[in-house]
């Protein structure tokens, strides 16, 4: 699978750059979204969920058909949240089977997976291309390396071999 993985910010593309390594299958980018020529948009729930429907899961990615003809492209991935619970303090914490894996990791591994079993469907358009826009990811800020090491692993775990970095 071909990544496209875009920002606005220089800093942010070269801390992602130095953990993911650009290759054949891994693009980066200043690109808008709308103006790359791809299968996928991957994007957060708070983005996507009023924009393309849906309601928001924990257990698995869902992928959309994009009806708005708004340029995006057709298709509009959307990762699952790390599983919270709520704590007898009223705030919220990972639930304990899921706190050996980091948000970004539980997302992305069920995010390469759902377009692992989309892609094996006869009947749809295949996934060939994904655009990770860091900022409708959520995932734009320079000074985080767990997060773009953490999708690194995923890749690494869950794309194949051909395309693992």
């Amino acid at each position: 699978m071909h990544l496209y993985i875009t920002s606005y910010r220089d800093a942010t593309l070269s801390t992602w750059r130095d953990i993911i390594h650009p290759s054949s299958e891994i693009e980066y980018t200043h690109a808008k979204p709308y103006a790359i020529r791809a299968d996928a948009i991957c994007m957060s729930e708070m983005f996507a969920l009023e924009r393309y429907g849906g309601s928001s899961r924990r257990d698995v990615a869902q992928i959309f058909d994009n009806l708005r003809n708004d340029g995006m492209p057709p298709l509009v991935v959307v990762p699952p949240s790390q599983p919270v619970q709520r704590t007898s303090a009223g705030t919220y914490e990972a639930v304990p089977e899921m706190c050996a894996e980091s948000p970004a990791y539980y997302g992305f591994s069920r995010t390469f997976q759902a377009i692992s079993r989309w892609n094996e469907r006869k009947f749809s358009r295949k996934i060939a291309s994904l655009i990770l826009d860091l900022p409708l990811l959520g995932l734009n800020d320079p000074n985080d390396l767990s997060t773009p090491k953490s999708v690194r692993e995923a890749m690494i775990d869950y794309l194949t071999p051909r395309d693992a970095v």
